[in-house]
């Protein structure tokens, strides 16, 4: 692990039009694509890697690594959906992504599968791959951060939309705003 800066990250039209994103670390591919409907809960691999969690009436991400990503997406979900109703384990954590979880449940949460190079069976190539994916959600401003687990990002939980219009459009009461 000699080159943990991102030394790619591209926007390219591809022949249609579309935008292509992608961000190359440790010579591992991520796909930085992310497009609404695209990514099935049930397609989602039952295998290590790295992923995103896009929570799109929010503009909203959180990246993450797991030894199994359909696993992973389920048991988030499934958490989302038991905070909004006040069953959660966790149910009296306070912070931007407990907030939403209480008032959303798991509306508009899709994962994206960034890679499963097989090279990330390493958790300590996976983990320094996240961190610096979550360095760059940190320096991003088109995304909601969601990812606090490492550190506190300066940008940790700041809005990019309108999230009282947004909660309107989707039939959403806000009752834990902080």
């Amino acid at each position: 692990m000699t080159n943990l800066r991102p030394h790619h990250f591209a926007n390219c039209a591809d022949a249609i039009g579309e935008v292509i994103c992608f961000m190359v670390i440790e010579d591992i591919f991520f796909d930085m694509n992310w497009t609404q409907g695209r990514s099935p809960a049930d397609a989602l691999p039952k295998s290590h890697g790295v992923y995103c969690e896009v929570i799109w009436p929010v503009r909203g991400i959180r990246i993450g690594i797991s030894k199994n990503i359909h696993s992973r997406h389920k048991g988030h979900a499934g958490w989302m959906r038991s905070m909004k109703v006040g069953t959660g384990s966790r149910a009296q954590r306070r912070g931007p992504l407990a907030d939403h979880a209480r008032d959303w449940g798991d509306l508009g949460l899709e994962t994206f599968v960034l890679s499963t190079d097989p090279r990330l069976e390493d958790g300590a190539l996976r983990l320094a791959c996240e961190t610096q994916l979550h360095t760059w959600a940190e320096e991003q401003n088109s995304w909601k951060n969601f990812n606090g687990e490492k550190w506190r990002p300066r940008n940790y939980g700041v809005p990019v939309v309108d999230e009282v219009q947004a909660a309107s459009e989707w039939g959403v009461t806000l009752t834990n705003r902080l």
